[in-house]
């Protein structure tokens, strides 16, 4: 059977979970295909845009609802720019936690393919349809995408969505009264309450920063 694109991104992407982004290497992946080395590259170019590919191909579900109404997510809100804001930033959230080192993958080798680029495009005219000026709503989503990509970052290097992992154990109560209450509040809260925590506070803010006659906030 032919070997497709498609085909190898997918076989990347497994051997992404099997292995992680230290160890994915060009030459595992075309064994796993049962191909020649240079069979490979009918398909990539290059190493690098294979990663690249994988990393397009990570987020797009995230991006494929976004010219559709919004639909229920947790830390959702009424519609709104805020509402569908946050409802992506749960959905980019689950895709990169869906995958091995999916935050490190997409920070580091983002190149959009056509699909993702064409999403982008409507859910920057979906904001402006709400009333964003386009660098409001360029602004709006870059400060979402960073947010997620750096919190499943901390989450997926082991530190935890407070970025500290518990590393304030034995630390001096006299000298760090506020770092270690705020630890112990972190504590009972799972990775999820603290990213919608921190996003509500986000999208909070970028409401407080636009104003009232901009779309509706909640």
């Amino acid at each position: 059977m032919a070997l497709h694109r498609d085909d190898v991104i997918a076989a990347a992407l497994e051997l992404l979970d099997e292995v992680g982004l230290e160890r994915l290497t060009t030459r595992a992946l075309t064994e796993r295909l049962g191909v020649a080395p240079g069979a490979l590259y009918w398909h990539v170019r290059s190493k690098r845009e294979l990663l690249g590919a994988m990393a397009d191909a990570v987020v797009a579900p995230a991006f494929a609802p976004a010219a559709a109404p919004a639909s229920a997510a947790p830390g959702e809100g009424a519609p709104g720019w805020a509402g569908r804001t946050e409802a992506f930033a749960h959905r980019l959230r689950g895709a990169l936690l869906g995958r091995r080192d999916g935050a490190r993958l997409v920070s580091a080798h983002l190149a959009p393919g056509a699909a993702t680029l064409g999403a982008v495009e409507d859910g920057l005219a979906l904001m402006r349809g709400e009333g964003l000026s386009p660098a409001q709503a360029g602004v709006l989503g870059h400060a979402v995408t960073s947010y997620v990509i750096g919190f499943v970052l901390q989450e997926q290097s082991g530190q935890g969505g407070d970025g500290h992992g518990g590393g304030t154990a034995g630390f001096d109560p006299a000298r760090y009264p506020n770092l270690l209450q705020w630890q112990a509040e972190q504590a009972g809260q799972g990775g999820g309450d603290a990213f919608t925590a921190g996003l509500a506070l986000l999208t909070a803010g970028l409401a407080a920063q636009l104003g009232p006659g901009v779309g509706n906030a909640r």
